[in-house]
């Protein structure tokens, strides 16, 4: 049985203490390694606030280094959110799976990373043209960032409600976990909430907090 040491990054002490966004990340990565039969050998969980001086990922490539295992992590921007950053990770003699792209490859990966590194430039660009244009309106910024958030969170709230049905009739054909329940809503073609995109571990994972 291959080995494995997994990664887990969140980005503030707040999330790190709450343990919001780790849990998701580690029911993907537990996910993919009992399906792929990989013996999970150690954790590494790092709390940053900054994208610089990632001692935790430092670590746990010299443990998969030591121990002759393999990387894994639950999405790509755990690992970097730069190309520069993951290139130099990828040239490292470090064999890494990215649970929601298991299939991608050194360059695979490379490519990935320059293409959301571009996404996140073009949005950023385009979020303060459009602050701009906002504020030249005399738009109070900031409430209508509050009413937009709470009109997101009601649509992901109805979205989910919508879905309760098909959950509870997957549930009582004994499919549970949020693996199962992700490769058969893929399989049935259901759109996320965002409407694009296939269904992963941590995306239904949100779903079913939702319905909490």
């Amino acid at each position: 049985m291959k080995q494995a040491v997994a990664y887990y990054r969140v980005s503030t002490h707040r999330q790190g203490k709450s343990g919001l966004g780790l849990e998701a990340q580690q029911i993907a990565v537990k996910s993919y390694c009992k399906l792929s039969e990989y013996e999970l050998i150690r954790e590494v969980m790092e709390v940053k606030s900054t994208r610089k001086c990632r001692v935790g990922l430092l670590q746990a490539l010299e443990l998969c280094r030591q121990m002759n295992a393999i990387l894994v992590v639950a999405r790509l921007d755990r690992l970097g959110r730069d190309v520069e950053q993951i290139a130099g990770i990828v040239k490292s003699n470090v064999e890494i799976v990215v649970t929601d792209n298991p299939h991608a490859n050194r360059f695979t990966i490379h490519i990935l990373a320059a293409v959301a590194e571009d996404q996140r430039q073009r949005i950023s660009e385009n979020t303060k043209d459009a602050l701009s244009a906002a504020k030249r309106r005399g738009v109070i910024l900031g409430k209508n960032g509050t009413m937009l958030a709470i009109a997101n969170k009601k649509a992901a709230e109805e979205f989910a409600q919508k879905l309760s049905p098909l959950l509870k009739r997957l549930k009582n054909k004994g499919i549970t976990s949020v693996r199962s329940v992700s490769q058969e809503l893929n399989k049935r073609g259901i759109p996320t909430f965002r409407g694009a995109g296939r269904w992963h571990p941590s995306t239904v994972y949100t779903l079913m907090n939702r319905l909490k």
